[in-house]
């Protein structure tokens, strides 16, 4: 069986102290990163210039992106507001999101965001008409630019108000019907529910992503228990080529990400 290809999120460390984690991604053999862009600009402006040149430098290290994530983050952006008034704004930022894959050469955007899908007081079927439109009409775009858009079932204790059941993600991403149009698979699911494999495995061609997550987002540390199973049964799936693991923090703790980047690696691919 082929070897996981392994990838950790910059959501783990300030970008300042990125050089430090370059060396721990080529120590602990990862192949790469998921980037969240707004932890490299601190800013939506400019993004593309920033993205160049990090890209640049990360093509001398080696070092893959696998996925774009955190493309909403400040904002401010829903698309249940005032009847749609948004919406172009949202599409047009999300076009843009896909010209930063272009320049990492990637081909997956995660799409979280518990604030960008808020429904509020809104009944979840009109939600879930507006929800299915809005993705799309990404069709031809996406078609055309071979860019998956991973979706991300979130727990309501997260502060999600919609989309917090896995099998409502599914029954969206189905009536979205569009091949580039699939689920970003987070253990979170497992944070706070019995562990279920059944879940991702019977459902494996609707995922196109697959992410690591201790509750709150914390280091991989102590693995808990469903992380534990979880990561065991990717492992032994031939099926399951790529896995990141996802960290966030507000600073920097290199040893603390070390050896989460050792279990994580001991769990899924040793």
């Amino acid at each position: 069986m082929k070897k996981k290809k392994l990838f950790i999120s910059n959501l783990a460390w300030e970008h300042r102290n990125f050089h430090l984690v370059k060396e721990l991604i080529k120590i602990n053999q990862f192949n790469g990163i998921d980037i969240a862009p707004i932890k490299i600009s601190n800013s939506w402006k400019n993004l593309i210039k920033v993205s160049k040149k990090n890209s640049k430098d990360l093509q001398k290290e080696k070092i893959k992106v696998n996925a774009i994530q955190g493309i909403y983050f400040k904002k401010n952006f829903n698309i249940f507001k005032k009847k749609g008034k948004y919406m172009p704004n949202i599409y047009n930022h999300t076009l843009n999101i896909l010209d930063i894959c272009k320049i990492y050469k990637c081909k997956k955007i995660i799409i979280g965001s518990s604030e960008f899908r808020k429904k509020g007081k809104l009944n979840i079927k009109a939600a879930n008409t507006i929800f299915i439109n809005f993705f799309k009409g990404f069709k031809k775009i996406l078609n055309k630019k071979k860019i998956y858009l991973c979706l991300e079932t979130i727990p309501y204790q997260y502060n999600e108000d919609f989309i917090f059941d896995f099998y409502h993600m599914l029954y969206l991403v189905k009536k979205i019907n569009c091949k580039w149009i699939k689920i970003n698979f987070d253990s979170s699911l497992f944070h706070f529910k019995k562990f279920d494999k059944n879940l991702l495995f019977k459902n494996l061609k609707y995922v196109e992503n697959i992410q690591v997550t201790q509750k709150y987002f914390g280091y991989f540390l102590n693995p808990s228990k469903h992380n534990i199973k979880f990561c065991r049964s990717l492992k032994l799936s031939p099926n399951i080529k790529n896995i990141s693991l996802e960290i966030i923090s507000q600073k920097t703790d290199i040893n603390k990400i070390n050896f989460s980047m050792k279990n994580f690696k001991r769990l899924v691919q040793n």
